[in-house]
């Protein structure tokens, strides 16, 4: 009888918290299903903006399921903004041509420090991944592209991961000044 009340509670709370979540925006047919970073950014940021004027950039990247390519462009992309008057968050996903936005009350997390020009060229850092990680590449990998914030100073950065079709990671991160596109450092 405990599974069952265990059971019931756990489904429960994950109702409350599907029942929080609003959607943002009405679903939308993509022309092109693979956007570059620029390109998905100022659609997020447009629709984040028209939620809330105070909506700021909390977290900008990819999904394993579309890697990063050479062009800068993904299939599956995922933005959060954060409203401080609305003490909420918004997603902006992209998945293989179709955005969706998602609402969602409380904090987003550690919020980067991204200037309003901050660095989104989707090819240059396509292109730094590959510098640092070529040999990966060619075992398979693929990159994975977000955003970071230091703790304390909020600095904002691009980490570059490297994954494969299994998940695995490829040890190593290449971290990249969001605001000025400078790698800063290369963990192995």
């Amino acid at each position: 009888m405990s599974r069952q009340i265990a059971l019931c509670a756990a489904l429960a709370l994950a109702w409350s918290a599907c029942a929080a979540a609003e959607e943002g925006c009405k679903p939308t047919q993509l022309k092109n299903p693979s956007l570059m970073l620029a390109d998905v950014y100022k659609i997020g940021a447009e629709h984040a903006k028209a939620w809330k004027a105070d909506a700021v950039p909390a977290r900008v990247g990819n999904t394993s399921l579309g890697p990063l390519q050479p062009d800068g462009g993904s299939i599956a992309w995922n933005l959060m903004f954060y409203s401080d008057s609305a003490k909420a968050s918004m997603s902006v996903t992209t998945f293989r041509g179709m955005l969706s936005c998602w609402v969602q009350p409380g904090p987003a997390g550690r919020i980067p420090d991204l200037k309003p020009d901050f660095f989104r060229d989707g090819a240059k850092l396509y292109a730094l991944g590959k510098q640092n990680g070529e040999a990966l590449l060619g075992q398979g990998y693929f990159i994975m592209l977000d955003t970071a914030a230091a703790p304390g100073t909020r600095h904002a950065t691009w980490y570059i991961t490297y994954t494969n079709k299994d998940n695995k990671n490829g040890n190593l991160t290449v971290i990249i000044d969001a605001n000025t596109g400078a790698v800063e450092k290369v963990l192995k």
